[in-house]
């Protein structure tokens, strides 16, 4: 479904603050409460916003580019499901497969990470040096 002038403004307004109010997007965008509630759900149904997440910031963050030695795709996906330091995945055209965003205590999450990945193919690992934009 396209996004109208307003889904746009909301979706902005989320983007800045995502634990604002209905209410207080309501006021920043000229609708009700109830009409943002509305406007939002329906961005949900129809996977415009896909979630909902909390970034710490006090974790480290490794940017993972894999490149799979077979097509077991349906499996690599499960094991990035399954894993809960997993940030984000997101499968890629260029160089590599997958690019997963890693976010972790230490780095022996790091290496057990790494070390479950080797089923699936080989890995380059980047780090985070600091956030330029959340």
């Amino acid at each position: 479904m396209p996004l109208d002038k307003m889904d746009r403004t909301i979706l902005a307004a989320l983007g800045h603050d995502g634990r604002m109010t209905w209410q207080a997007v309501g006021r920043q965008v000229h609708l009700t409460g109830q009409a943002v509630a509305t406007r939002v759900q329906q961005m949900v149904d129809d996977g415009t916003i896909r979630g909902f997440t909390v970034l710490r910031g006090d974790l480290r963050r490794y940017f993972i580019t894999v490149f799979m030695d077979s097509p077991q795709f349906d499996a690599f996906e499960a094991f990035l499901q399954a894993h809960a330091d997993v940030e984000s995945a997101s499968k890629i055209a260029g160089e590599g497969c997958y690019h997963v965003t890693l976010a972790c205590g230490s780095d022996a999450d790091l290496e057990a990470f790494t070390q479950a990945l080797l089923r699936y193919g080989r890995y380059k690992v980047a780090s985070e040096m600091r956030c330029v934009k959340p």
